[in-house]
């Protein structure tokens, strides 16, 4: 049923990624069924969780609290209920709480049509791919770093988590880059960071689209450098480990030293190149039916290469080797 779900919302144009854990510190608190992310205007996003129990007892009232309470914690803009229980109460109860239930007879209707049908593998398949390719944890748990990807949407679109997909990313395409022609795994989970990647930056931008171009850059710009927290942070940060230096008396000079290699390794950090590049206002009309197309690439049953991908994509893929140090030659090809 959480397929069918994904499947149909991909259809009506969301982008929608499965099985999500909230994680707080280090627990894990629950599992978002489908999150869903749509771009409903130049400067809206929506954001919705989907409960969805396919049982003979759904519990369909108390899912309907547990839904909104997810929203609310989460801070998402909607909240769905999909359930097989099929009383007309329990769809009046959600709409009187402003959630939308998506009950028996809708899912019933849903399985018998053609908008679940899209030739793709499924999630457990994807999982299973990437345990088996790194051989569990041994290998680097491809697995796990894919799931904690995936749970970065829920807490943390912002620059921080920008920064966190690029080194996955990086992680992903050396892996591909240096396995065999033929697998597919480390492929399809670069597109699938990928697609989280600008889903972040979508999200990181929506608030300064009416910004001009100047502005945007030297807001990417400090933000792909330095993370949320900025410049200003780094900075103090900086000079409160060099005046530690000095204070334990380390070597005279030793914090000026110190603030010196920590600026520079800062300046080394060609963060000009991505800011340049998805500071354009053509290239950000464009992140988010990237993502989709990224999304759904790391899902088809055959991956496309890279350069059969649409230019948008190759483009994207271009200027993300350039900031890595990668040849694009080499990963397009």
């Amino acid at each position: 049923m959480e397929e069918s779900l994904r499947r149909y919302f991909l259809n009506l144009g969301y982008y929608v990624l499965r099985g999500v854990k909230f994680r707080y510190n280090t627990f894990n608190v629950t599992d978002v069924d489908l999150w869903l992310y749509a771009k409903t205007s130049a400067l809206a996003r929506q954001r919705t969780n989907v409960d969805i129990k396919n049982k003979k007892t759904p519990q369909a009232l108390e899912r309907i609290f547990w839904a909104k309470g997810l929203k609310e914690t989460l801070a998402l803009d909607d909240c769905m209920v999909a359930t097989t229980d099929s009383r007309p109460d329990v769809r009046e109860f959600g709409l009187s709480h402003q959630v939308v239930v998506l009950d028996g007879p809708f899912l019933h209707r849903l399985q018998a049509s053609n908008k679940t049908h899209i030739d793709r593998i499924t999630e457990e398949e994807l999982l299973e791919h990437a345990h088996r390719a790194s051989f569990g944890k041994i290998g680097g748990d491809w697995k796990g770093r894919y799931e904690e990807a995936k749970s970065r949407v829920l807490t943390d679109l912002r620059f921080d988590g920008c920064n966190a997909y690029i080194n996955d990313i990086y992680y992903f395409l050396e892996a591909y880059i240096t396995s065999s022609d033929t697998a597919q795994t480390p492929l399809r989970l670069t597109y699938s960071v990928i697609s989280m990647f600008l889903i972040a930056v979508d999200f990181v931008l929506k608030d300064h689209s009416a910004l001009n171009n100047d502005h945007r850059f030297d807001l990417l710009c400090e933000g792909f450098r330095y993370g949320d927290s900025g410049r200003s942070y780094a900075t103090r940060l900086t000079q409160l480990a060099a005046g530690l230096t000095e204070v334990a008396g380390i070597a005279p000079g030793t914090g000026i030293a110190v603030v010196e290699e920590l600026n520079r390794q800062a300046l080394e950090i060609p963060a000009e190149a991505l800011a340049d590049f998805f500071s354009k206002g053509l290239v950000h009309s464009f992140l988010f039916p990237a993502a989709c197309e990224f999304e759904a690439a790391g899902f088809s049953p055959v991956v496309p290469k890279p350069s059969m991908l649409s230019s948008n994509a190759q483009s994207i893929i271009g200027v993300l080797t350039d900031f890595l140090g990668m040849d694009r030659k080499t990963v397009l090809n």
